[in-house]
């Protein structure tokens, strides 16, 4: 992971504001892979990044996307490659209509980088994608973090998922290392 690491950093070596933005359908085992990481690190908002939750509808974040004025958008999402599940890549704005068919998402992710780039158009953007080991729905839902977190609190905050997320065991420990170099970077961010 000391690779992707250093990757993602020489991307995001000028960047004065970044959005993490993770996308997926939470209710679909690995597609939930960029809420759960956005949920990981919500407490790492600060003045400078920001964590957003786009779940199924990254449209929706359009205008908070603009607002922030960021130099950089941080895609993390599942994604189409010719790899072995659990495989972390990152991807090039310019590939990710190859890389992220339409999907779960109501409209295709180059669509709404496409929309966010008309009014910023100096903006950077590329994705974490990582490629899933298992796109099922499960029966079994249960609210997130149901012992601790309340149904009004769910309903107010619109980065937390409303249902766990079950992630397979490899895209788990893949997220898991991300989280790790994500919160190495917003600390190198700070200094």
């Amino acid at each position: 992971m000391k690779e992707l690491y250093e990757k993602i950093l020489s991307k995001l070596f000028e960047a004065k504001k970044i959005v993490f933005m993770g996308i997926g359908e939470e209710k679909l085992t690995d597609d939930g892979v960029g809420p759960y990481i956005i949920s990981e690190l919500l407490s790492y908002s600060n003045n400078k990044i920001i964590f957003i939750n786009a779940g199924i509808d990254p449209m929706a974040r359009i205008d908070e996307i603009i607002d922030f004025f960021p130099t950089h958008l941080v895609i993390l999402d599942t994604c189409t490659l010719n790899e072995p599940p659990g495989t972390v890549a990152l991807i090039e704005r310019e590939m990710i209509c190859d890389s992220v068919p339409i999907s779960t998402h109501t409209i295709p992710v180059h669509i709404v980088i496409d929309l966010i780039l008309e009014k910023l158009p100096d903006l950077n953007v590329f994705m974490i994608g990582f490629v899933p080991e298992s796109l099922e729905g499960f029966n079994d839902l249960k609210l997130y973090k149901g012992d601790k977190i309340n149904f009004d609190d769910l309903g107010e905050n619109i980065d937390l998922p409303f249902f766990e997320i079950n992630l397979t065991k490899k895209i788990q420990q893949a997220a898991l290392q991300v989280i790790k170099i994500i919160k190495r970077l917003v600390n190198e961010f700070k200094t």
